[in-house]
């Protein structure tokens, strides 16, 4: 009896081995993208937190927006003429979660809180700010029709990828007389696929990270790289512009690369020891004074 040849089989075995090993590869890239891009753009949708005590009751409303999704808002009705829309991160805005407007409430602004698309009516994946750019702009028609607001003090303050869509919703539509965009990104989908931008890129990621960005546009049906507020921030001028940032996300945001293609008049704060999320408990009581000088500034002396 002839006996097999081993050394006929180890080339055979070894290119099934490395077919194995990369279909293995591309289903983990696949099925961890996908469970991470789905986590981004459907966050549950949970209770707002309330606002610190003695600050008044909302107003409970709501807002339909331009694809037809019901967005709970809270107003707090002006004592000065102005109004402010404020746009948060995933979760929207309501009630304590960022942006801080206490400052603004204190001071006799109107306050609009947008809740996150999660919590629409229907529920509708979360863009990350592109969608939601459009959300501000029903925030503003919103605020037009209020009897309390005069329709040319009113402003925009967003945290996060609220800020991004401050910028873009500013950008189209100069019914937003002023605008605050605190911890934003500079672009959706080079955001994506080249990290945080404080180091040399990382080439076994890439196919990682660009798997991310194509599950964000099958998932939402946005182009990332269209969700891009530094080639619309210049849009804002000659309206006031202040961009905030910690010192700790100032590279990850690119938060100098838009202050430098925005026009003036516009201001840059970088926030020492601040983080994003946390530049009101680093700056303390200077951050709640320089957001209600600026809208002060902006809205209340406008004209004057």
């Amino acid at each position: 009896m002839k006996l097999t040849n081993p050394n006929i089989r180890w080339p055979r075995l070894l290119r099934l081995s490395l077919f194995a090993l990369l279909a293995l590869a591309l289903v983990l890239n696949f099925g961890l993208a996908l469970a991470y891009v789905y986590a981004l753009t459907h966050p549950p949708c949970a209770a707002p937190p309330a606002l610190a005590e003695g600050l008044p009751a909302p107003l409970i409303d709501e807002i339909l927006t331009e694809d037809g999704v019901r967005l709970e808002v809270w107003y707090y009705p002006s004592h000065n003429g102005a109004a402010v829309v404020a746009m948060g991160g995933m979760t929207g805005s309501l009630g304590a979660q960022p942006p801080q407007v206490e400052a603004l409430l204190q001071a006799g602004y109107g306050v609009l809180q947008v809740a996150g698309r999660a919590c629409g009516d229907p529920p509708s994946p979360v863009t990350l700010g592109y969608s939601e750019s459009f959300d501000a702009q029903a925030a503003l028609d919103y605020l037009l029709d209020r009897d309390d607001v005069d329709p040319e003090k009113i402003g925009i303050f967003g945290f996060s990828m609220g800020g991004a869509a401050a910028i873009q919703a500013a950008a189209r539509d100069d019914g937003f007389a002023a605008v605050i965009a605190e911890g934003g990104y500079f672009n959706l989908g080079q955001d994506m696929v080249e990290g945080d931008g404080t180091g040399p890129s990382q080439w076994w990621l890439l196919p990682f990270q660009y798997t991310v960005a194509w599950m964000y546009r099958l998932q939402t049906g946005v182009d990332p790289w269209l969700s891009s507020p530094v080639d619309v921030i210049a849009e804002i001028s000659p309206r006031p512009l202040l961009l905030i940032y910690g010192e700790n996300e100032l590279a990850s945001g690119r938060g100098q690369l838009q202050f430098e293609a925005a026009r003036e008049p516009k201001e840059l704060w970088v926030v020492s020891g601040g983080g994003h999320g946390t530049n009101h408990l680093a700056a303390g009581e200077e951050y709640g004074r320089r957001v209600a000088a600026f809208f002060e500034a902006a809205l209340l002396d406008k004209g004057e």
